[in-house]
C-alpha cells in the first residue's frame, strides 16, 4: 500500500483512499494482485512491476528530477533511495544516521565496547554490476543492472544479498579478503574474477554490532564492486564501461544449493524490502553514484548497529558512513591519508580489533624503542633482543620492525597475555621472516637461560654487544635485577624503571631537603629544581651502572645515558640506556695517559700563571737574597767549622 502511495499519485489505491463508495469486487482483486506483484521478487513479477509502476511516470519523474537536482552524490540520504528505489525500507527501520564515528560510538554505547574482548567474525561481500547499452532516456529506469542471490538456506534464508562468505583465516584470506571474495563468488555464480581486479575493486569495510551481542557476534564485512559485461566476445563495446570491466558469458553463470542468482536488470526495482536493512543505505548510494559517475570509484567505511531480533525485526538503530571518493583514471586518492609506519601499526591493531596493547602502552613502545635505537645504533648491538616483563610483546616486535639488523626478539614473561597473538597477526607480515617468541618463565632463570642460549649453545660467534636486554616499566626491584643479571654478562641495557621504593626513607628526605633548599633561593616556584624520589632512585641506578667494577665479571665497562621521554605519554619516562664497552688493559692506553698527564700539566701551568709585575717582584727578592746570602756566606763556613771543632773537643774530654 505504502509502495504505492510512494510511486503514483493517482495509482489505484490513492482512488480508493479519495472514493467515498464502497470498493466493488473487481477493485478487491486488481488490489490482491498488487500486493501479490509488490511482494514477490520472481524474475517475471519484477518486469510486470516495472511497467506498472513506470505507467505512472509522468507523475513520478518530476520528484526524481528534482532530488537528483537538489542531493548531491556524497550527502544522498536514505530518504532519496526511498524515492529512487521503490522498495527501499521506511525510514523508521533504518535508525538514526551519526555525522561522526564519536558519536556513532557513545550512541551505540555498551554493544560496542563489548566487542572489544570478542574479534569480529569476518566476511567477504562482492556486489555484480553490469551497465545497460541500451538505457532509454528516462530517469525511472537504471541504466545498471545488478546481480543478486535469493538465500536459499544458512543465515538470512529468503532474503536477497550480494554475494560472498565467511574469509577463512587458514588459507590466508583474513591478511587478503580480495583472495575469500575471489572464491566465494566462483563458488556462488561461476563467475572467475582475477585476483588483482577484485583487490582493485575494493569499496570499503562494513562493520556489524548488534544489540543482542551474547547471541550475535559482530561483524566485519569488506565489500568489492565488480563491472561485468554480459558478453563473450571480449573485442565488444566497451562504451560507458569501466576500465576493470570483466567480460563474462551469460550462459557461465549458476547458483548453488545455497544461493540462486537473479538479474535486476533496473537496479531501481531491487527487491529492498527482502534485504538486510543495511542494504537500503549503502548499496543505494553505491548504485546513485555508479549511475552518474564513470571513472570515479567510491570508497567509503561504514559502521551498523543493529536492534535485537536478527532477521526477524530487520531493523537499525544507529549508523554512520564515512565517504573517501577516488578518481580512477589516474587512481589516486583526492585526499590520500599518508600513514608513517607509527600510524600503519596502529591502524593494524585497530583494524583487527586489538586493544592489547592499549594506546597509551602502544606511544611508550614506540618511543621507547625509537630513544634506544638512537642511542645503540653503531655496531649491531641490538640483533638480538630480549624484553623483560614484555606482556603483549609489542615492544620487541617494534625493535623487530625498527632496527633492520635485529633478527630475534623473546619476550620474557611469567604471564600468558592476551594480546601476543593479536601482536604476531596484526604486525607479522611488515617484518618477515624475523622470529617474536615467547617465554612464559620467571626473570630470575628465563633471562639467564635466553642469554646462555644466545651466547653459549648457538654455534653461531655472538658477541654480548651484540644484545640488547630491554625493560619497560619494570618495578624497582625488577629494574635491579635485571641490570644486575645483564651486566654479569656483558651485553646492553635499557631500562625505564617505575615504582621506586626506599624502605629506609634516607633518600625520601634527602629529596624533600633539597626541594626545600632549592625553594629558599629562589621566590618564584617556576625556579624550584625539586627533585623527585623516583628521579634520586633512578640517578643512583645510573650510577651504579657507571661504576668501574660494573661488567668486571663480563670484562666490559658501560657508557650510561639517561633520556627523558614524553612526559605526555608517562610520568615515569626516565630511560637508562647503558652501551657495552670492552674493557682494554692497563698498558695498552699509555699513549692516551700521557696525553692526559700532558693536558694535565698545561691546565696546572695556566691556573698558576702569573702577571709580570708579580714576576718582577719575586726576582727582585730573589736578587737581593743571593747578594745578602754571599755577604754571610764566609760566616757561616766559620761558625760551621769551629762548631764541629769544639764539639769534637767536648766529646773527648768527656
Amino acid at each position: 500500500d505504502s509502495l504505492l502511495h510512494r510511486a503514483c499519485s493517482g495509482c489505484l489505491m490513492c482512488s480508493i483512499r479519495s472514493s467515498s463508495r464502497k470498493p466493488t469486487i473487481s477493485i478487491y482483486i486488481a488490489v490482491v494482485a498488487a500486493c501479490i506483484l509488490l511482494h514477490c521478487n520472481h524474475c517475471l513479477c519484477f518486469t510486470i512491476k516495472s511497467r506498472l509502476l513506470l505507467g505512472a511516470a509522468s507523475s513520478f519523474q518530476p520528484t526524481i528530477i528534482a532530488m537528483s537536482a537538489s542531493t548531491p552524490n556524497d550527502e544522498m540520504q536514505h530518504q532519496d533511495a526511498s524515492a529512487l528505489f521503490r522498495h527501499a525500507l521506511d525510514s523508521s527501520r533504518l535508525g538514526k544516521r551519526h555525522d561522526s564515528l564519536e558519536s556513532y560510538t557513545a550512541s551505540v554505547g555498551r554493544g560496542s565496547e563489548l566487542d572489544k574482548e570478542d574479534i569480529p567474525k569476518e566476511f567477504s561481500l562482492v556486489t555484480i554490476l553490469c551497465r545497460n547499452e541500451d538505457t532509454q532516456s528516462d530517469n525511472a529506469i537504471s541504466s545498471l543492472s545488478i546481480l543478486v542471490g535469493k538465500k536459499m538456506r544458512g543465515f538470512g534464508e529468503g532474503f536477497y544479498n550480494c554475494f560472498g562468505g565467511k574469509l577463512e583465516k587458514d588459507l590466508g584470506e583474513q591478511k587478503q579478503p580480495a583472495k575469500g571474495a575471489v572464491r566465494e563468488l566462483e563458488e556462488e555464480t561461476g563467475i572467475t574474477i582475477p585476483l588483482s581486479t577484485m583487490e582493485e575493486s575494493f569499496v570499503c569495510t562494513i562493520n556489524f554490532t548488534f544489540d543482542d551481542w551474547q547471541e550475535n557476534r559482530a561483524m566485519k564485512v569488506h565489500l568489492f564492486c565488480v563491472f561485468v559485461s554480459l558478453s563473450a566476445d571480449a573485442t565488444s563495446s566497451t562504451q560507458n564501461q569501466n576500465a576493470n570491466t570483466i567480460h563474462i558469458d551469460p550462459d557461465q553463470i549458476r547458483g548453488c544449493d545455497e544461493i540462486e542468482p537473479v538479474w535486476v536488470h533496473n537496479c531501481y526495482d531491487l527487491p529492498l524490502q527482502q534485504m538486510f536493512a543495511d542494504d537500503s543505505i549503502w548499496l543505494p548510494m553505491l548504485l546513485h553514484h555508479h549511475e552518474s559517475s564513470i571513472g570515479v570509484n567510491l570508497k567509503f567505511d561504514a559502521w551498523f548497529h543493529f536492534h535485537k531480533g536478527g532477521t526477524e525485526t530487520n531493523s537499525i538503530m544507529h549508523y554512520h558512513i564515512q565517504r573517501h571518493d577516488q578518481d580512477m583514471s589516474n587512481n589516486e586518492p583526492k585526499q590520500s591519508a599518508k600513514f608513517n609506519l607509527e600510524k600503519k601499526l596502529f591502524h593494524a591493531l585497530h583494524d583487527n580489533h586489538i586493544h592489547n596493547p592499549s594506546i597509551k602502552e602502544f606511544k611508550e613502545s614506540w618511543s621507547f624503542a625509537n630513544s634506544v635505537r638512537s642511542f645503540m645504533k653503531e655496531g649491531n648491538r641490538m640483533t638480538h633482543v630480549l624484553d623483560v616483563a614484555g606482556g603483549h610483546g609489542a615492544l620487541a616486535a617494534l625493535f623487530l620492525l625498527l632496527v633492520p639488523e635485529c633478527e630475534s626478539a623473546t619476550v620474557i614473561d611469567p604471564a600468558v597475555v592476551k594480546g601476543e597473538v593479536g601482536v604476531k597477526d596484526a604486525w607479522s607480515e611488515y617484518w618477515g621472516e624475523k622470529r617474536l617468541t615467547y617465554r612464559h618463565e620467571c626473570l630470575r632463570t628465563g633471562l639467564r637461560k635466553e642469554l646462555d642460549r644466545i651466547l653459549h649453545y648457538n654455534n653461531q660467534d655472538i658477541s654480548p654487544t651484540n644484545v640488547l636486554v630491554v625493560a619497560c616499566h619494570a618495578c624497582q626491584h625488577l629494574t635491579d635485577e635485571t641490570l644486575e643479571i645483564a651486566s654479569e654478562y656483558g651485553v646492553n641495557i635499557a631500562v625505564m624503571p617505575c615504582c621506586q621504593k626506599d624502605h629506609k626513607g634516607s633518600w625520601k628526605g634527602l629529596s624533600k631537603r633539597l626541594a626545600k633548599s632549592n625553594g629558599n633561593k629562589s621566590n618564584n616556584s617556576q625556579d624550584i629544581a625539586s627533585l623527585s624520589f623516583g628521579t634520586i632512585m633512578d640517578l643512583l641506578t645510573a650510577g651504579k651502572m657507571m661504576a668501574w667494577n660494573t661488567g668486571l665479571q663480563a670484562n666490559v665497562e658501560y657508557v650510561v645515558k639517561m633520556k627523558l621521554m614524553d612526559s605526555a605519554i608517562t610520568l615515569q619516562n626516565r630511560i637508562i640506556m647503558c652501551k657495552s664497552m670492552q674493557r682494554r688493559d692497563d698498558n695498552s692506553n699509555d699513549e692516551e695517559r700521557e696525553a692526559a698527564h700532558q693536558r694535565l700539566a698545561l691546565a696546572y701551568r695556566r691556573a698558576h700563571k702569573v702577571d709580570k709585575v708579580e714576576k718582577n717582584i719575586i726576582q727582585r727578592w730573589r736578587n737581593a737574597f743571593n747578594e745578602s746570602f754571599e755577604n754571610i756566606l764566609p760566616g757561616l763556613v766559620a761558625g760551621f767549622c769551629i762548631g764541629v771543632a769544639c764539639s769534637h773537643l767536648m766529646l773527648r774530654r768527656k
